[in-house]
């Protein structure tokens, strides 16, 4: 699969592609049916199956406090691959760019540059400088012809980004998880903290995250440890309020582990919310509730399990 970062890469020899956009953050099911109508018609027509992508994303640009991504980028291309993607535009969403008028965009970008055969978008999606561009202009064009994917529902809900993000923050791990392709998972480096857990009979691996995340609470999930070793554990994350915390930390007790993994690279994959974090008066109170956290932890493995 090829991936190009920059427009400027693109030379006049690039074969005509079917395209669709955006950010495909968590790739759910109205993702899927963008890109595999976008892949069908490629086959169908001989074209180059396409996605435009951005790093950063419009709202990391724009500094949107509510937005966390689903998906980090690697697991995302690998996504694109599987379904059958074999060009990538994964372009930086800068001033510059944001301020580039739909008109231009359409004929500069998608029919001088990419050569745009047929490009493939939901009913609801919104291009060029503040956002003025949208389906029914795409369809205006005749360089090339339009699909609109009307957007999935479930229980009245639209099914997209927004939405799976709402759940998530809302402790529906489960529910959310059903409908992404991938459990949702943050990742990092595992760095020193303050060796609370260890007194605690839990010892935690502290995970280095990049921002903060709007979830708060006590999970049970899956640790992936340098891409290799599985493992089940309990996942907190906030800003521990026992211990008067102000940023938020991702910390994980891995179940009949014992290795150092300092500097390692892990990947959390949240299966099942427990509980909010609660402020404890004592480390004593705090140390029952892991036990029951615990407890129940591996109950909720074992059902999975069917044992």
């Amino acid at each position: 699969m090829k991936i190009i970062k920059n427009l400027n890469e693109i030379k006049g020899d690039i074969k005509p592609c079917s395209i669709t956009i955006g950010n495909f953050d968590g790739i759910h099911e109205g993702h899927r049916e963008l890109i595999i109508n976008t892949v069908n018609l490629s086959k169908k027509h001989n074209l180059i199956p396409t996605v435009m992508s951005f790093d950063p994303f419009p709202e990391e640009y724009f500094d949107d406090p509510n937005f966390f991504r689903l998906m980090n980028h690697n697991d995302k291309i690998d996504a694109f691959n599987e379904l059958g993607i074999k060009q990538v535009i994964l372009l930086p969403f800068t001033k510059e760019f944001s301020q580039i008028e739909a008109e231009i965009f359409i004929s500069d970008i998608l029919i001088k540059k990419l050569k745009t055969k047929k490009i493939t978008v939901g009913e609801e999606f919104k291009f060029g400088y503040r956002r003025k561009g949208n389906w029914q202009l795409l369809n205006q064009n005749k360089n090339f012809s339009l699909s609109k994917i009307d957007i999935l529902s479930i229980a009245d809900n639209k099914i997209g980004s927004s939405y799976i993000r709402k759940l998530l923050i809302d402790g529906e791990v489960s529910q959310a998880n059903q409908l992404l392709s991938k459990p949702f998972t943050i990742s990092g480096v595992v760095v020193h903290g303050e060796k609370r857990g260890r007194k605690l009979g839990y010892p935690t691996a502290n995970i280095e995250i990049c921002k903060s995340h709007p979830i708060n609470g006590i999970f049970l999930v899956e640790v992936l440890i340098d891409n290799k070793d599985k493992h089940h554990g309990l996942a907190s994350i906030g800003n521990k309020p026992t211990f008067s915390g102000k940023s938020d930390v991702l910390e994980v007790f891995i179940f009949n582990f014992d290795s150092d993994i300092y500097k390692k690279d892990l990947k959390i994959y949240f299966i099942k919310k427990l509980r909010e974090q609660i402020k404890f008066k004592n480390e004593k109170d705090l140390k029952i509730q892991m036990n029951e956290d615990y407890k129940k932890a591996i109950q909720i493995l074992n059902e999975i399990n069917g044992l």
